[in-house]
């Protein structure tokens, strides 16, 4: 199975919906973060601006987590809500149902800790470049 197979299967299987706001949350992280290294990498360092991205960068990350949380309560709740009006129901079912609550939690918390993992290192730089001003 190939990656673009698996992010297809995974974006269905998480919802299309709610994974398409998760891929651009991917984007956007993505975009800042190249945003924020090129303004490292400028002769005029505008750390203003880096902080501002910086900020940004953990906020959508954050908030991803959040929303995956909130999206798989949700999911959960609707399932038990089912699950307890009906009376005979095939484990392997509940469980494919729990699998697929998994998928937008699992991608939001790698896209938290690689947020992190930026958030750290652009603040390392900042406070770098504040100590030696």
């Amino acid at each position: 199975m190939s990656l673009a197979d698996l992010l297809t299967q995974n974006f269905f299987d998480g919802g299309p919906f709610f994974m398409t706001l998760h891929y651009l949350m991917w984007v956007l992280v993505t975009i800042f973060t190249f945003r924020a290294a090129k303004i490292i990498r400028s002769a005029n360092n505008d750390y203003k601006k880096l902080e501002k991205l910086n900020t940004t960068i953990l906020f959508i990350g954050g908030f991803g987590l959040l929303f995956s949380l909130f999206y798989r309560t949700m999911g959960l709740y609707s399932a038990f809500s089912v699950l307890e009006t009906t009376s005979d129901i095939s484990p392997t079912l509940v469980a494919g149902g729990f699998k697929a609550s998994l998928v937008a939690t699992l991608y939001s918390l790698l896209l938290f800790l690689v947020t992190v993992i930026i958030w750290f290192i652009f603040r390392l730089k900042i406070i770098d470049q504040k100590l030696s001003a």
